[in-house]
């Protein structure tokens, strides 16, 4: 598909996105497993989505057990450890969830595995797990944080990706080794969003979702101008330098 402008929800602080964000993502799983009798949704990491996934395990009338959480990217480390992804979304979401919880699909990080041989790994796990429509595989719903340099998942800056990349192993600028879903994974989730807040990527957003598209420069375009229900979601701050209307 073309690249095309996100839908925009402007919430007015971190507490209110927060709150909307994991209101609309309740609302979604539960619509998902009435319809279809399972739930597949894609989480980030970092601590921007902490509050959101704390919000999320208090919410009502969710069968988690119908639910699958994929954590949309990963660092090279056990979950254990302290910087894992799934570590934050296990104690964040997961831990705080009475009754039945979610399957975490985790990326199964093991010492002395490389980042190619763990992304191969895992996208033939996700291809058995992930329906096919159009021969694209589905995710129900993905929520991606950004960062300030336009980052999405473990998508940096001056890395180019293949369209139809599934998973991709990729390194932050720092060198650090990552795994993350790739294009053809966000551009095929049912619906994904960006959630993302605070005035330091006011600039970068805009550039995300109205610049000229250029995915190698703003990594995050790849999610919110080619996603099939692509979102954005920010506070006031973080909207500052869209033009109203978009």
């Amino acid at each position: 598909m073309e690249p095309t402008a996100p839908v925009l929800r402007v919430e007015a602080d971190a507490e209110a996105l927060a709150a909307f964000a994991a209101a609309e993502t309740a609302r979604e799983l539960r619509e998902c497993v009435r319809r279809r009798g399972e739930a597949l949704l894609a989480l980030p990491g970092g601590e921007t989505p902490r509050r959101f996934l704390e919000l999320l395990a208090a919410a009502d009338s969710i069968d988690w057990a119908k639910v699958v959480v994929v954590p949309a990217d990963e660092r090279v480390v056990p979950a254990t450890d302290p910087r894992s992804n799934e570590g934050m979304i296990r104690a964040a979401l997961l831990d705080r969830i009475g009754g039945p919880r979610p399957v975490l699909f985790g990326w199964e990080v093991e010492q002395g595995l490389g980042p190619e041989t763990l992304r191969g790994r895992f996208e033939g796990r996700l291809l058995a797990l992930l329906p096919e429509v159009d021969g694209i595989p589905q995710l129900d719903l993905t929520v991606l944080g950004m960062g300030a340099d336009g980052h999405t998942a473990s998508l940096f800056p001056g890395q180019a990706h293949a369209d139809s990349a599934v998973v991709v192993a990729a390194h932050s600028p720092a060198g650090e080794a990552r795994l993350s879903l790739g294009p053809a994974v966000l551009r095929g989730s049912r619906r994904l969003a960006l959630l993302l807040q605070g005035a330091e990527k006011a600039a970068t957003l805009a550039e995300v979702a109205t610049g000229a598209y250029d995915p190698v420069r703003w990594p995050a375009q790849l999610a919110a101008r080619r996603a099939r229900g692509a979102e954005v979601w920010c506070d006031s701050a973080a909207a500052g330098s869209l033009t109203p209307g978009i």
